[in-house]
């Protein structure tokens, strides 16, 4: 039988969500115009420029696959909650009494 903790679930999205929004906010490409002024006429400056959009687009897609993992975490536990109370009513719609209990 599932046993699942739903509020460990909710919790674990919210922190996937978290995560994935602080990797979004790293920037690399910021730093590389750092790079230009000190190397005139090198092709380096362009080829940090490059690696920091490579970079910062590996990052974006980390981000989107955690807040995705998170959304899917979320939608399970919800529909496991969903489940759980779905049973519940079944239960009681039985109206089951025990012997003498009725």
């Amino acid at each position: 039988m599932l046993k699942a903790d739903i509020d460990q679930l909710n919790r674990l999205a919210v922190v996937l969500d978290a995560l994935g929004d602080t990797v979004d906010g790293i920037r690399v490409r910021d730093k590389d115009n750092d790079v230009a002024p000190c190397m005139p006429g090198s092709s380096v400056p362009l080829a940090c420029a490059q690696l920091g959009l490579h970079v910062e687009g590996a990052y974006l897609r980390v981000a989107a696959r955690m807040k995705g993992l998170a959304g899917k975490i979320r939608d399970c536990a919800g529909n496991l909650q969903m489940s759980d109370d779905q049973f519940a009513q079944q239960m009681h719609a039985l109206d089951f009494h025990t012997a003498g209990n009725a």
